[in-house]
């Protein structure tokens, strides 16, 4: 996941409800999930030998990356916490919930939904 500064305050089209905030951080912590169940897949399989095959090694890959993510989710979380005190009518700011946030994926989603993200092309490499 590219690693990107967070949007500035008041960018056009970085509103949203506090209802889509959370639908949004509800659909990376499902995603986000999986990816702990994959590698937990695949370390209880491997545990008996010491040897990966590259598809293994890439899956375990995915490990570190899940782990940002969570911090990321749960840095906007916290953010979201902060600015819970405003009328939960108005719109909240993505850059200001997107402070402190290193991943560019978790900008996306807050601003456009995980259905938006997924229109990468195939054979896009993640390197961390």
């Amino acid at each position: 996941m590219d690693v990107v500064p967070p949007l500035p305050h008041g960018v056009a089209g970085s509103a949203c409800s506090l209802h889509d905030v959370m639908d949004h951080l509800v659909e990376l912590l499902d995603e986000t999930c999986q990816d702990f169940m994959g590698v937990q897949r695949v370390v209880g399989e491997n545990m008996a030998t010491a040897s990966l095959s590259d598809t293994d090694a890439q899956v375990l890959q995915r490990l570190d990356s899940a782990t940002q993510m969570v911090e990321a989710v749960s840095t906007v979380l916290k953010n979201l916490v902060a600015c819970y005190e405003q009328d939960e009518t108005q719109p909240l700011d993505v850059g200001v919930l997107s402070q402190g946030v290193k991943l560019s994926h978790v900008i996306r989603v807050l601003r456009y939904g995980l259905q938006a993200d997924m229109a990468r092309p195939s054979g896009v490499v993640d390197l961390f």
